[in-house]
């Protein structure tokens, strides 16, 4: 019963905050304007961040007072640091240099304050287990390198209405599907990101950086702390499978704008997910984006003889779409 109490008075107060969500974006500047580079026309809200921190708060909060919260599953230095910086970056645009300085001094810190977040141990499928504690360059360097790299190639995917939460909520989908525990302490969270995905599309609210950021964050958290509790039930080439798609499509945006000397880090209209809407549209993109992101990772789990199979014809599958969209 008190359980039913706290959860109804969270969607209570997530629900004034929507009511509430034009003023307070007012008046924290939140208003993402059109521009020529620009894939919607009118202006629109960055509320998904101060929606579902909100909301993982709020999550939280009962998971204390219910006696049911665990540590193993959040580190709230990492999040609320990397929300604050992307929550600046929506209101200020930060230059995206100074952005990823930040970034790397926050994730040092994490890291050094937190060993759950350190990566002692890599599971491979075909090798098994690959120890490697104390090890200066994996526990610190080889971390960091995994948390910004995964941050940005999540980053990468926001640019169109219900791409970056749907993708969010097909990771937490698979991760929950392999430790169902995840549920039970961001279940509020989830809920909201769902909920997020209708205001995204029937008000004009976008996520900004900091649901975006916030949402890969919280995944790389859970997806380190359960390598270090864990550390066989994620092998690593699943991790691979998951992110070989978006991070493919960061490398190639890295590679094209250094070759054109232009900041790696600043945005354009080059990304797959930008291609294929201006090609196909909205829902179609969206819908292809989940096939090719989830199908191989989903293959896998199913039966791992086909891993390099799939890799390789995900690698294929990709340039396809870029040949046709080009």
């Amino acid at each position: 019963m008190q359980f039913l109490i706290y959860n109804l008075l969270s969607f209570l107060i997530l629900f004034f905050l929507f009511f509430f969500k034009d003023k307070i974006c007012t008046k924290l500047k939140l208003i993402d304007y059109p521009n020529d580079e620009s894939v919607h026309k009118e202006k629109a809200l960055l509320f998904g961040g101060i929606f579902l921190i909100s909301s993982l708060c709020l999550n939280v909060i009962i998971l204390i007072l219910t006696d049911k919260f665990h540590s193993n599953f959040f580190n709230f230095f990492l999040v609320f640091s990397f929300f604050l910086i992307a929550l600046i970056d929506d209101i200020k645009n930060l230059n995206p240099n100074l952005r990823m300085i930040l970034s790397i001094i926050i994730c040092l810190i994490g890291v050094s304050i937190d060993s759950e977040l350190k990566i002692d141990s890599l599971y491979f499928f075909y090798n098994n287990s690959i120890y490697l504690n104390n090890n200066f360059f994996f526990n610190f360097i080889f971390s960091i390198l995994c948390i910004l790299l995964f941050l940005n190639a999540f980053n990468f995917i926001d640019g169109i209405n219900g791409l970056a939460s749907t993708v969010g909520l097909s990771f937490f989908l698979y991760l929950i599907m392999k430790n169902p525990l995840i549920f039970s302490f961001y279940y509020l969270f989830i809920i909201s990101i769902i909920f997020f995905l209708f205001l995204n599309i029937k008000y004009k609210v976008f996520l900004g950086d900091s649901g975006n950021y916030l949402i890969s964050i919280s995944i790389a958290v859970i997806l380190l702390k359960e390598n270090s509790y864990q550390p066989s039930l994620y092998y690593a080439e699943e991790i691979f499978l998951l992110l070989l798609i978006p991070g493919l499509d960061m490398l190639r945006l890295f590679i094209v704008r250094i070759m054109n000397k232009s900041n790696p880090f600043k945005g354009d209209q080059n990304h797959l997910h930008h291609r294929l809407f201006n090609k196909l549209g909205n829902l179609k993109t969206i819908l292809i984006y989940l096939f090719i992101i989830n199908l191989p990772v989903y293959i896998f789990f199913i039966s791992q003889n086909f891993l390099y199979s799939l890799i390789f014809i995900s690698v294929i599958f990709y340039f396809i779409l870029l040949k046709y969209t080009s």
